[in-house]
């Protein structure tokens, strides 16, 4: 009777993780030929190594290097988080983050104390550079009204000759689609723009 029980508990188990997999893989799969539909508008191409594992899409917008990949996190209520990051070839005077007030508040992330900072959209992002002489090179006025268009989103990250935005996403597979990825290029796009032209 031990036996039985044991083997009925371990094949449920081992159901429950197949059954996961292939929900797994299903939506993996949708995100595919979301990425496949960007390859077929912009060129480049889809990249995914397994059976269930995340694809990734390299390609170019606008002459610009730009990648689009998942990433995930595991809350501490055992919640699983997607996050959507793009990340675009620029080039920039300054080296700066945006972060968004509610994301540091959820993950527990803390800003560089020391950095400076000031307060963009009515507190709703963080804007931080290295040093406040940093500060001055750019237009934050400016980089509110570019980053309205690409929010809402965790942060933006501009280091070395990359820009990166990641967002969480409530519905990945429908933020993975051909216009709204195409609306997260443009907002990229033109706040590199800007972000070269400042650092000429």
């Amino acid at each position: 009777m031990i036996l039985w029980t044991i083997a009925l508990t371990l094949s449920l188990i081992f159901l429950f993780l197949l059954v996961l997999m292939v929900l797994r893989k299903t939506q993996f799969d949708a995100i595919h030929q979301n990425f496949l539909d960007l390859e077929d508008e912009f060129g480049g191409k889809v990249i995914r190594h397994g059976f269930a594992t995340r694809p990734r899409y390299l390609g170019e917008y606008r002459g610009r290097q730009t990648t689009v990949s998942i990433t995930t996190e595991k809350t501490e209520k055992g919640q699983r988080l997607y996050y959507l990051a793009i990340t675009m070839n620029a080039s920039s005077a300054v080296n700066f983050t945006i972060m968004s007030t509610e994301w540091l508040e959820r993950s527990e992330a803390t800003p560089n104390q020391e950095a400076s900072t000031i307060a963009l959209l009515e507190g709703q992002y963080l804007l931080q550079t290295p040093q406040p002489a940093q500060l001055k090179k750019l237009n934050p006025k400016q980089i509110e009204a570019d980053i309205r268009a690409l929010h809402p989103f965790a942060y933006i990250l501009m280091a070395g000759n990359d820009l990166m935005l990641e967002r969480i996403s409530q519905h990945i597979v429908n933020d993975t689609k051909a216009e709204p990825i195409k609306a997260l290029f443009e907002g990229l796009y033109q706040l590199q723009s800007r972000l070269t032209i400042a650092g000429k």
